[in-house]
């Protein structure tokens, strides 16, 4: 039997992958186009921690009941946009695969390589590792509970190192902490710390937990294995499947959901979706918790000073109906920053700077100026604790600063100047690089101004939006959440201060035709890119899309008069930018999530409301005889010009029996066939209506077929009165043969909408 081979193109690489049916879990039924559409799907959470980095490689090319093999060499037929890193080892020099990209993942998928182990360091710097593991290594026969426990009791011991930890599952019979670092120190100053801390932690717990390797010497304890820190060894990497049986996954989780986890193979193929819907990225904030490898603890002096400064925090709220945080100051480092917005009384953003072990917090309503010459109010609040850093959620009703809080940003700063009441500061976050000043002007009054930044802050409109691929069927998968398809006009909406302009697909500013939108009053922010579809609805609330274009073609008086005839509303489903800040990279749910808070209240805008049960809308949608549902990647990203299948619509289409009146002159491609067919349909009355043209739906073989019907039908002119665009390029024809078309809607003048021809009526 031929085996079989698809081509594909994965963001502009070509990649030809083999042998897709066969199954790589025999129990589970898993193929390897499943293990390929998972790594596909979970790019953008995998690639941080393997790009870049030197891989070995578990390859199961039979499956993995049929054995497999450990590979590090970069094969002589690896493709050119794959790179290598050439280590030397005792005995020999090896070159390692490199990838990074996500058609590297697929290549790699497509070897059937199911584990992916990369290096604790990448190849811009082979001397510094940025993050330290313990494997945590059962002896057979323990309960996984009390592997949990040693678990929470080295995450609380690092800590009180002044380390941020971060546990995944490890797919087969452990867990794995990762801890980031600051990549200042080589790997045999690391690998000696990692030594110190594992020996003291293994002192303080030795009645279950041991350094020795052999397991003669274990006598029944967890073995806390370090030596996978050695420079050129490797641990599996986060988000990697796993060759053991149930198909699972060495996956991330959080410290609360580690209590959810009753077995290290608990995540697998099968289910990992519905760990992602449920709380997103678990390591988001990896790489921006790097400590220093060796932290410096505070001592009981500077303990007791931050107590006194964090007072006013605790006085002002009830910890125990809060989820906000608490605690030491053991994550110090004197450079961390975040700015939070915070969806309160009023929304706002907060400034948080590291300084002498707290937070310094103002309360900045209009958010960080991103224009030179603009200043703003920023109120001073209380200190806060350092773990507030990465604090989202709910602040409940009636407690101190009620209301949902996101992280905006979040990374590092310096001081370029610190006085009493007057600072200058640096922020360096993958969101913002500016240097600011901020001074005190009476009580807790500051005013904020921007000094400089290293950013291309200026907007160039029109933008190209992000465009949908397009399903025949409503998928099922969790990740998806869904929305109404709109049949209106796509428009990308610029606030700027007092300013909206609004621009459709195609650059064209069409603000003028739709004035009842252009009121920055409407929106809560400063600033912002958002995509929506702007409507007209009727009274059961479906778009009338004649309606809308007749309100974009307005000019001149008319478009007074028809904003009163067709009043519009502009539907927006997501956020580009806010404040200054591209948030395009940042999950959906996340972008959908600000967006909501950014409308002062629904009007002439609304959110465009999503929901998880797809199938429930979509059957809502089609008894309201509307155009379609969208269907979205949740964790997807905003990628501008670029048509994606993180987003899906799923178009209801229509049947109609139409006559076929005649045909346009082929040209190009399709000289010496015909470009399209003219249509006709039955009214109610009798009569015969003019269609429009249908021109796809065909291919040659049934192009030629059609011209050898239609030459015996051939008449000198067309047999029915309505005008007709290409008439003088036509072919009439006796209005004899019928054919069904599908569509998607009537036009304004009646005639089919998205046309496509399905097959030629044959007469019994």
């Amino acid at each position: 039997m031929a085996k079989s081979v698809v081509h594909t193109d994965i963001d502009g690489r070509k990649l030809k992958l083999s042998n897709l049916e066969k199954v790589l879990y025999p129990n589970t039924q898993v193929s390897k186009a499943e293990i390929i559409q998972y790594y596909l799907s979970i790019a953008p959470l995998m690639l941080p921690f393997v790009k870049a980095r030197p891989l070995t490689l578990i390859r199961f090319p039979d499956g993995i009941d049929k054995g497999h093999f450990y590979t590090k060499t970069k094969p002589e037929w690896t493709p050119n946009w794959i790179g290598g890193q050439l280590i030397q080892h005792s005995e020999e020099a090896i070159e390692y695969i490199v990838i990074k990209e996500k058609p590297g993942l697929v290549w790699l998928a497509n070897l059937a390589a199911l584990e992916l182990h990369p290096m604790q360091m990448t190849v811009d710097n082979m001397d510094l590792p940025d993050h330290f593991i313990f494997d945590l290594d059962p002896p057979e026969g323990t309960d996984f509970e009390g592997l949990k426990s040693i678990a929470f009791r080295l995450r609380d011991f690092l800590e009180s190192q002044g380390y941020i930890p971060f546990i995944k599952t490890s797919g087969s019979k452990g867990l794995h902490i990762f801890v980031p670092i600051i990549k200042e120190h080589d790997h045999e100053k690391m690998v000696e710390q990692v030594k110190v801390l594992a020996s003291s932690f293994v002192k303080q717990n030795k009645e279950d937990c041991t350094l020795a390797m052999s397991k003669e010497k274990r006598k029944g304890k967890t073995l806390i294995d370090i030596f996978r820190n050695h420079k050129a060894h490797t641990t599996v990497a986060p988000y990697s499947m796993r060759g053991k049986t149930g198909s699972p996954i060495s996956f991330p989780i959080t410290w609360s959901e580690l209590n959810e986890v009753f077995t290290s193979k608990d995540i697998h193929i099968r289910n990992y979706q519905d760990w992602l819907d449920k709380r997103g990225d678990a390591w988001a904030n990896f790489y921006e918790s790097a400590r220093p490898l060796i932290p410096e603890a505070p001592d009981p002096e500077t303990q007791a000073a931050v107590d006194k400064k964090l007072k006013s925090y605790y006085d002002k709220r009830d910890m125990d109906a809060t989820p906000e945080p608490g605690g030491a100051i053991h994550t110090a480092t004197g450079d961390q920053c975040c700015i939070q917005l915070h969806d309160a009384q009023n929304l706002h953003y907060d400034l948080r700077l590291e300084a002498d072990g707290v937070l310094l917090s103002w309360a900045i309503p209009k958010g960080l100026p991103f224009k030179k010459g603009v200043k703003r109010l920023a109120i001073r609040t209380e200190d806060h604790p350092l773990q507030y850093l990465d604090f989202e959620g709910v602040i409940p009703k009636g407690q101190y600063g009620a209301g949902q809080m996101w992280v905006f940003a979040r990374g590092r700063f310096k001081w370029d100047s610190k006085k009493d009441k007057s600072l200058s500061f640096t922020l360096d976050t993958p969101e913002i690089k500016r240097s600011y000043k901020i001074y005190n002007t009476k009580e807790d009054q500051w005013i904020i101004e921007l000094a400089s930044t290293s950013e291309a802050l200026d907007l160039h409109m029109p933008l190209e939006p992000m465009l949908a691929g397009v399903s025949e069927t409503l998928p099922t998968l969790s990740k998806y959440t869904f929305e109404i398809k709109w049949d209106g006009i796509r428009s990308l909406i610029h606030l700027d201060g007092d300013s909206v302009k609004i621009y459709s697909r195609s650059g064209r500013d069409i603000s003028k035709q739709f004035p009842e939108l252009c009121d920055p009053d409407l929106f809560d922010v400063e600033q912002g890119v958002f995509d929506g579809e702007i409507v007209v609805l009727d009274e059961q609330g479906r778009p009338v899309f004649s309606q809308v274009i007749s309100r974009m073609h307005s000019a001149g008086k008319t478009i007074q008069t028809n904003k009163k005839k067709y009043p519009v509303v502009c539907y927006l489903f997501d956020a580009l930018l806010i404040d200054g800040v591209w948030i395009t990279d940042k999950p959906l749910i996340k972008r959908q999530a600000w967006l909501s808070v950014c409308l002062k209240k629904q009007g002439t805008y609304r959110i465009s409301e999503t929901m998880d049960d797809g199938k429930g809308l979509f059957k809502a949608a089609r008894a309201m005889n509307l155009e379609g549902v969208m269907a979205k990647d949740k964790l997807g990203k905003y990628i501008l010009g670029q048509r994606r299948n993180e987003w899906l619509k799923i178009k209801f289409r229509h049947d109609i029996i139409c006559t076929i009146a005649g045909y346009t002159k082929g040209e190009g491609d399709r000289s010496g066939l015909f470009g399209s067919l003219h249509l006709l349909a039955a009214q109610d009355d009798g009569t015969m209506k003019y269609m429009g043209r249908v021109g796809t739906g065909f291919d040659t073989p049934k192009m030629k077929k059609l011209l050898t019907l239609f030459e015996p039908l051939v008449i000198d002119k067309k047999s029915f009165s309505d005008k007709v665009e290409e008439a003088a390029r036509s072919i009439w024809l006796e209005p004899i043969l019928q054919c069904e078309v599908k569509y998607a809607s009537l036009s304004s003048n009646g005639t089919l909408r998205e046309p496509v021809f399905q097959k030629l009526i044959e007469k019994n």
